[in-house]
């Protein structure tokens, strides 16, 4: 078992003078008195801090009551005596995903996953929960990789088929992505397949269509945050931005931690000269993602919007050392380099950006030059 971590403690501590204690903290988590139980825990741990599955324990209580933070602290102290225990692993990658640490939670069910045999029932949920990171990151190529032999496998697996079925359209493998919408509406009318059909009909430039979609995927589901996010998109792009901020509002309602939504939200607000919340959400989006390009970017303009110029430029700097193709970047930190007063560096950013532009025109032309053989 990966989880379950609960009652391990209770024998390796039966020769402890705190055993009275830690029975009672037992008894209160197995009764679900989640509060008192933290408490008891704590206070056995002040005299006897190398239990481990005793942390491990005060993990799962904290998690229960939504104090991730506090509960990756005490999984990781817990790790650290017990390496090679996956059980305190899984709960703290868990802990990670459901703080929207897409990172931490990656590196964490990715170790698990290297260790659980093929044939374990835990296997598949291993699976599903590290394709969804990989989603939420943008890694549809892994997501693809992952999902497709269980899909396979087993065709009536309709969560696979939804984050596969995903991954797929955002690649741009339609035909396969429909297949996946199929083995969905095989089900019955689902919330699932409304959000892929809403993706295929928004690649298609057909608004209306989606936004019908989404209107009954969220009627069917009201509690998608993916739905609500998407639905803000196409607000966006229709430039109705009153509807498109209270679609993003009710994604980060349902999902505080929804990266699209954060970023989405906070550069509408920047770009509204609401700087004080814009700048919270792009602060949170920036910790939840730290190597996005683009929440680096926006994160960077937030500042120079704010007047700090050379905060921003630092910001810049490091987006395009890693992505030095952004054009934008190079755009971006070329006026704040004139500003500042570096105009040596601000022409050889502008001459950056107009090479890149140049090579970007040049592609485009010859793409349309073959297309038309």
């Amino acid at each position: 078992m990966l989880v379950g971590v609960l009652g391990v403690a209770s024998a390796s501590a039966q020769n402890n003078s705190g055993q009275e204690l830690l029975s009672r903290a037992l008894e209160l988590h197995q009764s679900g008195h989640y509060t008192e139980a933290i408490a008891a825990y704590q206070s056995y741990l002040k005299s006897h801090p190398e239990a481990a599955a005793v942390r491990s324990n005060l993990g799962a209580a904290l998690a229960h009551e939504s104090r991730y933070s506090e509960a990756i602290r005490e999984y990781t102290l817990a790790l650290k005596a017990q390496p090679s225990n996956y059980g305190i692993r899984f709960n703290l990658a868990l802990a990670y995903y459901k703080t929207g640490n897409l990172d931490g939670a990656i590196r964490n069910f990715e170790a698990v996953y290297a260790v659980v045999p093929a044939n374990d029932p835990q296997r598949r949920q291993v699976s599903l929960l590290l394709a969804e990171c990989y989603l939420r990151r943008g890694e549809d190529e892994r997501v693809i990789a992952m999902l497709s032999p269980i899909a396979d496998a087993d065709p009536s697996d309709l969560t696979v088929a939804y984050l596969l079925g995903t991954a797929l359209l955002h690649r741009g493998e339609d035909e396969r992505g429909a297949l996946m919408i199929q083995r969905i509406l095989g089900k019955g009318d689902t919330a699932e397949a409304h959000m892929l059909m809403a993706y295929t009909r928004m690649k298609a430039n057909d608004h209306k269509g989606a936004t019908a979609e989404l209107d009954r995927a969220i009627a069917l589901n009201p509690r998608l945050p993916e739905a609500f996010s998407l639905r803000g998109r196409l607000e966006f792009i229709d430039s109705n931005l009153p509807a498109a901020e209270t679609a993003w509002r009710a994604a980060l309602k349902l999902d505080p931690n929804h990266f699209e939504s954060l970023l989405l939200l906070g550069t509408l607000l920047r770009q509204q000269g609401r700087l004080k919340e814009s700048h919270s959400l792009l602060e949170h989006a920036f910790h939840l993602q730290p190597k996005e390009i683009r929440v680096r970017y926006q994160f960077a303009i937030q500042y120079s919007t704010e007047g700090n110029d050379t905060r921003a430029a630092a910001l810049l700097e490091s987006l395009i050392k890693d992505a030095p193709e952004y054009i934008e970047a190079h755009r971006s930190l070329s006026a704040i380099y004139f500003r500042i007063g570096r105009p040596a560096e601000g022409r050889k950013e502008r001459k950056a950006a107009e090479e890149l532009d140049q090579a970007l025109q040049g592609h485009d032309q010859e793409l349309g030059r073959s297309l038309k053989k």
